[in-house]
């Protein structure tokens, strides 16, 4: 056995195929060996964030930081077959939230013209929303296009594919209100989907079908966080569940069902876990969970479905990827919820 592979493992507790712990709902065994079951370390260097799989599952795009060549946040690909990673960005801010929008091209979000533009107004910002742009770019970072230029936050998009129509759904911070928008790629106007006064809305994330997005809501008052469900045509919110914790990092598995991957720091803990949230059951499964923080969930395309997450360790965050299990254990939610529609 790999000595990082043992190490993982003894890390995370797995210390062996029994080994399982109590979850955070009483009397729900949760089986830590999972994670173990053919788990594997794809980064090694850096601290790396926000992994997305390729169409074709054989490539993997995320960022890094703190390298040798660079201290700031730049876009990287792993080819998964040849196990080989590549850097694509090379700006002189940060790259982050990166995502495959076709087998040439890549969308991500930079803080390098903001900053430039504005260099007293940025001195001191928030790191959660920094001051950033969309930018689209091909593989090789050669040929990029900036697609938003409004002073404040753009990040954390979504790519809503169209025959003429083709949109960006993203993450703003404008005029004090932080919300999700839509870019059309046509013509490069922006709309507003939804944003409030008093709340927060991130972390947006399309269904299968692109007639929905979901996104975290904070409550700014309260505190409280929400998971929310929206019908882009109608423009009708629901509220699938909240007041459970932290919600971050909201991502639909590609294939059927309709399952909403998320981390999550529950109440009471110290550490974020992975979990899914299946819309049609009403029935939310705890993924992964360790001693230390697992994040950023990504699915593949594929039939055997692979979960791509980061691990944070010693201060930085590693990317693993294992295939999902097919049975996650019961539902967190007491059993007269939990109910499966004909």
């Amino acid at each position: 056995m790999k000595l990082w592979f043992s190490q993982a493992i003894g890390a995370l507790c797995f210390l062996s195929v029994g080994c399982s712990h109590l979850s955070v709902t009483k009397d729900v065994l949760t089986p830590d060996y999972l994670l173990a079951k053919g788990s594997k370390q794809i980064t090694f260097l850096g601290d790396n964030n926000h992994p997305r799989f390729s169409d074709d599952g054989g490539k993997l795009l995320y960022s890094s930081r703190q390298r040798n060549s660079h201290k700031g946040s730049q876009i990287y690909e792993m080819d998964l077959v040849k196990n080989k990673e590549r850097r694509i960005t090379f700006s002189d801010g940060d790259a982050f939230d990166a995502i495959y929008i076709s087998p040439f091209e890549i969308l991500y979000s930079s803080t390098t013209d903001e900053i430039k533009e504005s260099p007293l107004l940025n001195k001191n910002f928030d790191k959660e929303v920094p001051p950033s742009d969309l930018y689209m770019s091909d593989l090789y970072g050669t040929q990029i296009l900036r697609l938003t230029q409004q002073p404040g936050y753009d990040g954390q998009s979504n790519f809503l594919p169209h025959p003429s129509k083709p949109a960006i759904l993203f993450t703003s911070r404008r005029g004090g209100l932080t919300g999700i928008y839509r870019l059309d790629l046509k013509n490069l106007p922006v709309s507003l989907i939804s944003a409030e006064k008093d709340k927060e809305k991130r972390f947006p994330a399309l269904t299968l079908d692109t007639k929905q997005v979901a996104w975290v809501e904070k409550n700014l008052k309260t505190h409280e966080e929400s998971l929310v469900l929206f019908k882009l045509k109608e423009r009708i919110p629901s509220v699938l569940k909240s007041n459970e914790g932290e919600y971050r990092d909201l991502f639909f598995a590609p294939r059927p069902p309709l399952r909403l991957f998320y981390s999550i720091v529950r109440k009471g803990e110290k550490h974020s876990q992975l979990e899914v949230y299946d819309i049609e059951r009403q029935c939310t499964q705890v993924v992964f969970k360790g001693n230390d923080s697992l994040a950023a969930p990504t699915v593949s395309d594929e039939s055997t479905e692979r979960l791509a997450f980061t691990r944070n360790f010693q201060d930085k965050k590693q990317i693993y990827i294992v295939t999902l299990p097919s049975d996650l254990g019961p539902c967190l939610e007491p059993p007269a919820q939990a109910t499966i529609k004909e």
